[in-house]
């Protein structure tokens, strides 16, 4: 994948160095000054923010029907079972940030609105895929389903031990104080738990609706099922950039995260991106 070439690497990188070096300064006096959990922009991107992960798994499922149409009976049933059960995956994790952060979101309507955005994924990669190589395809579901099921067991892998206070709780609680990203673990966590604040409060590094958000990198991959794309690989990639800084963004207008725990949630799936691309499409 040319996309992902050392220029572009190097690029990225010193970028998320520098918010890096800037947030392990500034995190806490950034935060207060962007903190506000009213804002319609935040709300939004809290609710779907992380639908480019959703739409990877969905994506993924429909593809995995798509190539075990030539196979054994056994391995095509299986497939399709597994390709029903990623949508129906991608469908509850849609429904689920709008009932959480919108008032009055019914649960109805929340899965209704994501039944439908699902079906237009599926229905976009179905079309678009139908001329695109078996061996491709099954490269571009490892990479969609890879990238998204390990960027997620990563940052939530993380986040237990370190328990880093969100800073909409510290806010709220007088017992809460602000805790830079390279300590690990947090001496307030019990008491304040004990005085009712939820475990996850404390799961403010890294952050996962960015790490997800960055799931949209991969639009990098159209060109490979759509030769009107050809060429635009830099344009799709950057668009996946503006596209996860944006969330990162409204998560800590949301008090959410820090400017440090955005930063290492994009950085994670970056890198997983990059080493599935590289791993892949070695050879080419």
């Amino acid at each position: 994948m040319k996309i992902f070439n050392k220029k572009n690497c190097l690029s990225i990188g010193i970028f998320l160095t520098i918010l890096m070096l800037i947030g392990s300064f500034l995190d806490y006096q950034i935060s207060s000054t962007l903190y506000n959990p009213n804002s319609i922009f935040g709300i939004f991107f809290a609710s779907y923010g992380q639908l480019p992960a959703m739409l990877c798994i969905c994506i993924g499922g429909t593809l995995l029907i798509r190539v075990s149409q030539s196979c054994q009976s056994f391995i095509k049933g299986l497939c399709f079972i597994l390709g029903i059960l990623l949508n129906v995956l991608a469908i509850a994790g849609i429904s689920l940030d709008p009932m959480l952060y919108i008032s009055h979101m019914s649960i109805g309507l929340s899965i209704m609105i994501a039944i439908v955005i699902v079906m237009i994924g599926d229905i976009v990669s179905f079309k678009i895929s139908k001329d695109t190589p078996k061996n491709e395809l099954k490269k571009i579901i490892l990479l969609l389903l890879g990238t998204t099921f390990l960027e997620l067991l990563i940052i939530n892998i993380i986040k237990i031990p370190w328990s880093r206070p969100r800073m909409r709780m510290i806010v709220q609680q007088p017992f809460a104080s602000f805790q830079p990203w390279w300590i690990i673990g947090s001496d307030m966590k019990n008491h304040l738990m004990a005085l009712g604040v939820a475990a996850e409060e404390f799961k403010s590094f890294p952050s996962g609706h960015t790490g997800n958000a960055a799931c949209a990198i991969l639009l990098v991959i159209l060109p490979l099922v759509c030769q009107k794309l050809k060429g635009k690989e830099n344009i799709l990639f950057f668009i996946g950039i503006i596209f996860t800084l944006i969330v990162a963004f409204s998560r800590i207008i949301m008090g959410a995260h820090f400017l440090t725990d955005v930063t290492i949630g994009m950085s994670v799936t970056l890198i997983i991106e990059m080493l599935l691309i590289h791993i892949l499409w070695k050879k080419e």
